[in-house]
């Protein structure tokens, strides 16, 4: 009769269990989706007035960034930067501390740091920050997904929160861009790296090169016909991958070292004149930029991937947009550099393109996009999947796969330890 009764407690725990992750799930996805509709509305903001009066807005540009790193500054110091690198210092404290209930309710995932994170980040865009959304939608949902499981303890008190906190990182991943599978592996790669971590080179490596070779002997074929694409060279894209992949390798770790460390470039150690001082210089970026290089750059992104001609971004774009999003963020407040990146590499090589005068030129601004998000974040698997989800290019998959694997590498010399792990482990977790 007990173990009768036990199972009973036990399955009913499992539905409480359950029943808790599809409902911080389903609040992930709406906030996720009201968080993009505030972000949207503001960087719409910001190009209204630009565009009518350039000169005022960039007058406040200054004032906005000091007002967005003020409030983490007063409100919410975990709020500060992307958001990812905060929840991997919360799943080491997991680690350490198991289901203490100190660790449930850490500032690193609070609703409190969650709400100055949206209005912080809001504020940056609103003042032409070159910031993104989804790093922050990480940490977001996972303080959703923490607040959850913390009341579910109170029924089933073994629920683990580094497995509550990895399932709302991912879901955050996938919320913010759309893209499932990407969430997949980015809880696989960034937040639970230490048991793929080894592997994860060899295995790019191993299905880059067999891929390769079969489809040189067998021909680019599909194991269940040929659906009609847009015809793609292999060889062709291969070969721009390399140079591509090189610079974008090359740039990204660099970009991912001056993020490390705010020493190499002399910014002020006062918080509030730092972030006037690198609203002054995004402000005067801006205005040579005719405002593109504000926000996470989706809007210049996208409107020249779906241009019908071979319309891209004018050759200074990613340089201007690289300068912009380090300003940005090194200024302290609350705000990716996912689509940042994203948009940094395309810019890439949409350039590579232009100055080489090779005609494939989206197919070079895609592999940008992988290379460069490669070189930064160090997580190649994520990076070919995000991109490939977002553009449905399946057929680009091991140009993908080549560029992302040689970017990583490349950008391992300039940063030994992936970004995000690098600032987690900074704070003193690691």
């Amino acid at each position: 009769m007990e173990k009768v009764s036990a199972v009973i407690i036990s399955n009913r725990q499992k539905t409480y269990l359950h029943a808790s992750i599809w409902v911080a799930a389903a609040l992930v996805g709406i906030t996720a989706v009201l968080y993009a509709k505030l972000i949207s509305w503001s960087q719409g903001l910001y190009l209204d007035v630009f565009a009518t009066h350039p000169y005022l807005i960039s007058f406040s540009t200054p004032l906005l960034f000091l007002a967005a790193a003020g409030l983490v500054q007063k409100f919410a110091m975990e709020a500060k930067g992307s958001g990812i690198p905060q929840v991997l210092e919360a799943i080491d404290l997991a680690k350490e501390e198991g289901n203490g209930h100190t660790v449930w309710r850490h500032q690193l995932v609070s609703v409190r740091t969650a709400f100055i994170k949206i209005i912080s980040s809001s504020v940056g865009i609103l003042g032409g920050a070159s910031i993104g959304r989804e790093g922050p939608t990480v940490q977001l949902a996972a303080s959703g997904f923490a607040w959850i499981g913390n009341q579910l303890r109170k029924i089933y008190p073994n629920a683990d929160f580094q497995s509550f906190l990895t399932a709302g990182a991912a879901a955050g991943v996938a919320a913010a861009f759309n893209t499932p599978l990407a969430g997949v592996t980015f809880a696989i790669e960034e937040v639970a790296e230490g048991a793929f971590g080894p592997y994860r080179q060899f295995v790019i490596l191993g299905v880059v090169i067999a891929g390769i070779t079969a489809q040189g002997l067998a021909g680019d074929y599909l194991y269940f016909g040929h659906p009609i694409i847009q015809e793609q060279n292999l060889i062709n894209l291969l070969a721009a991958a390399i140079p591509i992949s090189i610079l974008g390798g090359l740039l990204g770790g660099i970009f991912a070292r001056i993020l490390s460390s705010s020493s190499f470039l002399p910014l002020p150690k006062k918080w509030w004149i730092k972030a006037l001082l690198c609203g002054v210089i995004c402000s005067a970026i801006g205005l040579i930029g005719n405002g593109n290089t504000a926000g996470s750059g989706y809007e210049v992104t996208r409107h020249s991937l779906e241009a019908l001609g071979n319309e891209t971004p004018v050759l200074m774009f990613p340089v201007l947009k690289f300068l912009t999003t380090i300003l940005s963020y090194l200024s302290g407040m609350a705000g990716g550099i996912f689509s940042p990146c994203l948009s940094i590499g395309a810019g890439i090589g949409f350039s590579f393109a232009a100055i080489t005068h090779i005609s494939s030129v989206k197919a070079c601004a895609l592999l940008g996009m992988v290379s460069f998000f490669s070189g930064v974040v160090q997580a190649p698997l994520t990076a070919v999947v995000i991109v490939m989800e977002m553009t449905d290019q399946h057929a680009l998959i091991l140009p993908f796969m080549a560029a992302a694997f040689l970017a990583q590498t490349i950008g391992k010399r300039f940063m030994p330890v992936p970004l995000y792990r690098f600032i987690a482990n900074r704070s003193g977790t690691g």
